[in-house]
């Protein structure tokens, strides 16, 4: 009797398509103190240079593990080269505009010690606000995909023993901090339950991280944190020369919004960048109803509404528009919604930090024909105007208003399917 093998082919998820290649580059972006890490490896065929095998990967330190994974080969001479590759870079270009953050090169060890620390959030046992079937069949995946890559990379003698996880945060972390991206980002990171990334910003040792109280309510989002620098003679702790900061947060988790207040001693013997969260102490901490909650984190939206022909509808491209040349765009429930972000996080570094800062402006295509573009601020507004009015685009549109409102009405219509912005709001 005759003994079969199966042998995996080049399609299935089971074939070690990493050892026909070798890893000749790792870009990662630098956004670890936002608690994710998006990544793209290149390998390159030994035999033909320009044959490419790519990975993107989306890496989350909190609830999901991994987010995003693709894989790519790419192949000179195929119909489809050009077309693959210029897919691997639309998903790389995605990630960055998203983050906001700059990428840069880390080392294979590095690269393999973010994955292992992401792969601990990705096994289906982790406490998560949603979950599904289909996740958990993606996540097995990832995993299994990842597990093959590393194989690979250890009979080469890379592992990621080679590199400790807090040398692999910080090389993927911003430097040069100032005070309050410092202090927003150490809350971020404690109130995600990434203690290890906390720890990096502190010197307050990991275990009585782990036992906060800003961190009994599960993960959380930081929405707004207000930051007050204190006068040095009010400081109760100035003979040890720390600086001292009262902060006021908003945060949301999974059983819903609370509020807290507490003050932060940084190292004032250092300079003021690259702080070091020394001491806090939490004043209060309360739970907020959803109204009480809409009063601390909502903003005024600057929007100006244009009804649209119907040869705009025809093949509207929304990069023709300059300043939306990077616009990222999605499908929503009234038509299609296009974010630009912005270049840098810089928003963190502010004494009054909003999540949403991150977002310069969006622009709606509604179902119905309506072209609403929106700002929380009014230079940006004005300049996005000026970009649709001086597009190809702007014979097909009309304006109907511009208006400023303190009630937040922008992604209500961008979720209800059909809604006209007259539907909401009285011209009047």
């Amino acid at each position: 009797m005759t003994d079969f093998k199966v042998v995996e082919g080049g399609k299935s998820p089971l074939y070690n398509h990493f050892a026909d290649y070798e890893l000749v580059s790792c870009r990662a972006t630098m956004t670890r103190l936002m608690g994710v890490v998006a990544l793209k490896l290149t390998w390159r065929d030994a035999e033909d240079a320009r044959k490419r095998y790519y990975q993107v990967m989306h890496l989350d330190y909190s609830e999901y593990g991994i987010d995003e994974y693709l894989e790519f080969e790419c192949i000179p001479g195929s119909n489809d080269y050009e077309e693959i590759r210029d897919e691997v870079q639309m998903h790389w270009n995605h990630f960055i505009n998203v983050m906001g953050g700059e990428a840069k090169s880390v080392s294979p060890a590095c690269m393999l010690r973010l994955i292992d620390s992401a792969l601990v959030y990705a096994k289906d046992d982790v406490e998560r606000e949603y979950d599904n079937e289909e996740n958990q069949n993606f996540r097995r995946y990832a995993a299994d995909r990842l597990r093959l890559m590393k194989e690979t990379l250890y009979n080469r003698g890379i592992s990621s023993e080679m590199c400790s996880e807090t040398e692999a945060i910080e090389s993927v972390s911003l430097s040069g901090l100032g005070q309050y991206a410092t202090i927003n980002y150490f809350l971020m990171r404690l109130l995600d339950r990434d203690f290890k990334a906390a720890a990096c910003l502190s010197d307050i040792p990991i275990d009585e991280l782990e036992k906060s109280e800003l961190s009994a309510h599960g993960v959380q989002t930081l929405m707004r944190c207000s930051i007050r620098k204190v006068a040095k003679k009010n400081n109760p702790l100035s003979a040890d020369k720390l600086r001292l900061y009262t902060c006021r947060l908003t945060s949301l988790s999974n059983s819903g919004y609370y509020h807290a207040t507490l003050s932060v001693w940084l190292d004032g013997g250092r300079t003021s960048r690259d702080a070091s969260v020394i001491k806090y102490e939490i004043g209060s901490l309360i739970r907020l109803s959803e109204f009480e909650a809409a009063l601390q984190i909502s903003q005024s939206e600057y929007l100006t509404v244009f009804s649209c022909s119907d040869d705009l509808l025809r093949g509207f491209d929304i990069s023709g528009i300059g300043l939306f040349g990077r616009a990222d765009q999605t499908m929503c429930g009234n038509g299609w919604l296009y974010t630009i972000y912005n270049e840098s996080n810089e928003h963190v570094e502010k004494s009054d930090y909003r999540i949403g800062d991150d977002v310069y402006g969006y622009a709606l295509l509604t179902i119905g024909g309506e072209l609403i573009l929106m700002s929380h601020d009014l230079k940006r507004i004005s300049f996005m105007d000026e970009a649709m009015l001086f597009s190809a685009y702007s014979q097909y549109v009309t304006v109907k208003g511009r208006y400023r409102l303190d009630n937040p009405i922008f992604h209500t219509i961008c979720h209800s399917s059909g809604m006209y912005f007259d539907d909401l709001v009285d011209p009047d």
